[in-house]
């Protein structure tokens, strides 16, 4: 479903195929790369403000052939229940507390047709996840963290006349995410994205560690497996995706989530020691983009 997006829609094509009534509502995701599993929380989450104790399922089915490219890419073989129902919430694990969607199509770098991976790709990129983090950054960190931004701001404008702010990897201002964030799924866009999107944002090898061709899901639960999940613990959920879009979502445990996991007889060797990968060399170009991937301007915090 990554990229396969048929016109007319294939909500259209099935409410046709089976006659449904006129007022079936149906809401197409295909096409949105990795970004539709959060952008279909926001679907969610707007229909829970229509319906009451209503319930949500993501479901993949259970028949094997059709689930193996699911399997390939670790993605798609599970199922997930979301509620507004608050007589279930003793029941709950997570709890949504901040989603900010963005999107930048309207900017020449995101505008092109197809699915194309160019070197402007990193530029889009950094301008709606900059635009976005804008957003969500105030409504995450402690205030005792925005203050001492603040000062830090003014005595850095002061003396060096410089506008240019960013969080963590560089010599301007620094905003540390972890004082409001435990917990990072970054966008499962490959390796050295992860890596460039855990340098700019400060983070360690323990923070952004995930296997980088699995889902937001999947990486959720390998933090599950390793037991990291506490109550209280606030997870980041960052995509990026076609169009071009940046979401981002902020979860909170409300239990400890240390359970035996289906891979409590493997977890014990993750993550692997892994070879230096050898087109690194051929790709550096790209390598280097991505290492300094987000060069955030949070001025407008301070104005």
């Amino acid at each position: 479903m990554l990229m396969f997006s048929p016109a007319p829609s294939l909500t259209s094509r099935i409410i046709n195929r089976y006659k449904m009534r006129e007022d079936i509502k149906t809401f197409n995701l295909p096409g949105m790369g990795c970004n539709a599993s959060l952008i279909s929380i926001d679907v969610e989450q707007n229909l829970f403000k229509s319906y009451k104790d209503a319930n949500a399922l993501f479901y993949c089915g259970k028949e094997k052939s059709m689930m193996f490219t699911n399997c390939l890419f670790r993605s798609g073989g599970f199922s997930l229940m979301f509620t507004n129902n608050r007589s279930l919430k003793h029941q709950a694990l997570l709890r949504l507390k901040h989603l900010v969607r963005t999107h930048t199509g309207s900017k020449d770098e995101s505008g092109y047709h197809g699915f194309r991976f160019t070197k402007y790709l990193v530029k889009a990129a950094t301008q709606g996840f900059t635009i976005n983090l804008q957003v969500l950054v105030p409504k995450v960190l402690p205030l005792r963290e925005i203050l001492t931004y603040l000062l830090a701001y003014l005595l850095h404008n002061l003396s060096t006349k410089s506008q240019k702010l960013e969080v963590a990897g560089g010599d301007g201002v620094k905003l540390n995410l972890k004082t409001g964030i435990e917990h990072f799924c970054i966008h499962p866009g490959g390796r050295a994205i992860i890596d460039g999107n855990g340098k700019s944002l400060g983070l360690s090898d323990y923070d952004v560690w995930q296997t980088s061709a699995a889902g937001f899901w999947y990486a959720l639960g390998y933090l599950e497996a390793k037991k990291r999940l506490k109550k209280g613990n606030r997870i980041l959920m960052s995509g990026l995706g076609e169009g071009f879009k940046c979401n981002n979502i902020v979860w909170e445990v409300l239990k400890d989530l240390d359970d035996a996991n289906v891979w409590k007889d493997c977890m014990d060797s993750y993550p692997p020691n892994t070879l230096i990968n050898p087109f690194m060399e051929k790709y550096s170009w790209l390598n280097d983009e991505i290492l300094n991937f987000v060069r955030f301007d949070f001025s407008q915090l301070a104005a």
